[in-house]
């Protein structure tokens, strides 16, 4: 219930709530084998609109980040946190014909794990860990470049949310990338694809350790 009405939860947030209940028997079980998250990114075309005669040759790579809803850090090229990722610079020739899209190719995955100790529903039940990482990224933040000799130029930039994403199948869309001046003059063709893969833990080490599922940065905060 949201604002006093009823909403339906979004196909990635039933994806995710799957998998932590599966995690979730395995470690019930004392099972090593836990379910991680995988994202992939594909950068299939690059078109601009105010190129009546098709797309002008250019070389462009793009920065690309999975953040959350609250999360306002910048994806720049001289700004990025240490989560991005950049792509090779890439060669897309001029297309023929009125407005025709450029191709592109370029592919991104990311993969970060479920995290441990929370409920079906991804809520920890450790207040303060839920203050610090709530929820799992359910935004694309993308950067796009020309790559230049001196300085390189940007085309614009958007954020793409996760919500119709699911492992049913994947999805595809123009973006439009909005540059510094508010403006849309570049869109950019994704297909986005999420899945779940098995993996297994190191049972020498978790048997030794409690801590093997937590992450680097909740380790770090409990040595302050």
């Amino acid at each position: 219930v949201v604002d006093g009405m009823v909403t339906q939860p979004s196909s990635y947030s039933n994806s995710f709530r799957q998998h932590l209940y599966r995690n979730a028997i395995f470690r019930r079980l004392n099972l090593p084998q836990r379910f991680i998250a995988l994202v992939q990114v594909e950068l299939l075309d690059l078109k601009n609109l105010t190129s009546p005669g098709g797309s002008p040759s250019l070389t462009a790579y793009a920065l690309l980040r999975l953040k959350r809803d609250a999360s306002n850090a910048p994806l720049t090229h001289k700004a990025r946190t240490l989560d991005s990722a950049s792509t090779e610079p890439r060669k897309i020739s001029k297309s023929s014909g009125p407005n025709a899209p450029a191709s592109w190719g370029s592919v991104v995955r990311f993969r970060f794990p479920l995290p441990e100790g929370v409920n079906s529903d991804g809520v920890s039940f450790d207040k303060d860990r839920e203050a610090l990482f709530k929820g799992a990224p359910s935004v694309l933040q993308l950067s796009v470049y020309e790559k230049k000799f001196m300085n390189d130029v940007a085309l614009g930039g958007a954020d793409v949310r996760f919500d119709g994403l699911s492992t049913d199948g994947q999805v595809e869309e123009w973006v439009p990338l909005r540059s510094a001046n508010d403006e849309i003059t570049w869109f950019a063709r994704i297909r986005l694809m999420l899945r779940f893969e098995l993996m297994c833990m190191d049972t020498e080490a978790s048997s030794s350790s409690s801590d093997i599922t937590d992450s680097a940065g909740l380790k770090k905060i409990r040595l302050l």
